[in-house]
């Protein structure tokens, strides 16, 4: 009697994994952008002209950084659909991955086309847009008339939206978090130009923010 339960319970696993294992998701496009103002350390202006100094306005991301990033949103992925996801790419006519370009605030590295290319390119039965955005929080800037000194709270946004074959959206959520530590810049001017000195998102903390976030996002309910 034993075996037998045993045994069934084995076939009933089987069964759950083969139904798991034939859900697919592919990740067609992973938008994550962060704001300047979190990227750059140093902005002089001068005349009404703004230059910018020090961090070029450009997120520092290394390699394992972009590879960290889209493992762990695709995870999140596998786990809200119950589905096997992968991060899919087009290719250029070299047969290259089509990736997201090094565009300041722009994370590289990531998977960009649209639904319509997904769908003609990749056999899925999803197909996940991820929308990521690290910006300020609005709300009450504290000022120093004498430092200049400003606090901004940063706030990450972050959507996963799927469709099937068909186009027809099939899951979405998202989840917006702001109680993060704030950030602080300080600012002078002499002889009408304006330096701005401003402490910005370290890759650690890019790399942590988009884990607690992630995991805010999978603790809500479907919607």
């Amino acid at each position: 009697m034993i075996k037998k339960y045993f045994l069934l319970l084995v076939v009933q696993c089987v069964l759950i994994f083969q139904s798991f294992a034939q859900s697919s998701a592919g990740i067609y496009s992973i938008r994550f952008s962060v704001d300047r103002r979190l990227v750059n350390p140093v902005q002089i202006t001068s005349g009404g002209n703004i230059n910018q100094q020090g961090g070029l306005n450009r997120i520092r991301l290394s390699d394992a950084n972009i590879d960290s990033i889209k493992e762990i949103v695709t995870r999140t992925v596998s786990a809200e659909l119950n589905a096997n996801s992968e991060c899919v790419f087009r290719k250029n006519r070299k047969g290259r991955d089509i990736r997201t370009f090094d565009g300041g605030n722009v994370v590289r590295g990531m998977p960009v086309s649209s639904k319509k290319q997904a769908i003609h390119n990749f056999d899925k039965d999803y197909y996940v847009l991820v929308r990521v955005s690290y910006s300020i929080s609005s709300g009450l800037n504290l000022v120093n008339p004498i430092l200049g000194t400003s606090r901004y709270r940063p706030l990450v946004f972050i959507q996963i939206t799927a469709f099937n074959s068909e186009k027809k959206r099939v899951y979405s959520k998202n989840v917006s978090v702001r109680d993060f530590d704030k950030l602080q810049s300080f600012q002078y001017t002499v002889n009408g130009v304006t330096v701005r000195n401003a402490e910005v998102l370290q890759p650690q903390q890019i790399m942590e923010m988009l884990a607690r976030s992630l995991q805010e996002l999978r603790d809500r309910g479907k919607r």
